[in-house]
């Protein structure tokens, strides 16, 4: 009963999935959402991005997650952010970023400075160390786009960033409107 709700509620949507009788019905629902859905797709392709990145970073001698990377390309973009920016721009919650913060603390890379002009907020700003290796992590990271862009031609990257874009500029409308 819930797999022909989830069908109907489909067909609503995308009516160009046409209904199947019972017994593929649910084969074909698992195609949709799972083996060729968006959402299973990206989130198949972040895992091999963040799998392959961590181990460039090890390989090469640096102490930094994929995880912690997404916090500090957003420090060397704008070093002194506060915890709620970086929040904001890395898209994640503020107990997520408070825990990242505390292990790049812990790890001599970024130092938490309370705002002069607002005493509640902390600027984090990234330490001499994390500055150092700067270029080391982006080049890695370079490195690493371009192996994962081999076979793909620039229009088909500018198509899959640009139709990405839009999906996350969907969720995040339906988001604000919750």
């Amino acid at each position: 009963m819930v797999m022909e709700k989830i069908y109907m509620k489909q067909t609503q949507l995308a009516p160009e999935f046409s209904p199947a009788p019972s017994d593929t019905l649910e084969l074909e629902i698992f195609e949709r959402v799972i083996d060729t859905s968006i959402a299973y797709l990206v989130g198949r392709t972040s895992r091999a991005i963040i799998k392959r990145l961590t181990k460039k970073f090890a390989d090469a001698g640096f102490d930094v997650s994929y995880e912690q990377w997404s916090i500090l390309v957003h420090l060397y973009r704008k070093d002194g952010q506060t915890q709620q920016e970086l929040s904001n721009v890395s898209v994640k919650d503020k107990a997520a970023i408070t825990r990242l913060l505390n292990v790049l603390e812990k790890k001599n890379i970024v130092l938490r400075v309370p705002d002069r002009s607002d005493k509640r907020s902390k600027l984090v700003y990234l330490t001499h160390k994390a500055k150092f290796f700067r270029d080391d992590l982006i080049a890695m990271v370079m490195e690493m786009l371009v192996e994962a862009e081999q076979g793909i031609s620039h229009e088909e990257m500018d198509q899959c960033k640009s139709t990405l874009n839009k999906i996350f500029t969907n969720f995040s409308r339906l988001n604000l409107s919750d």
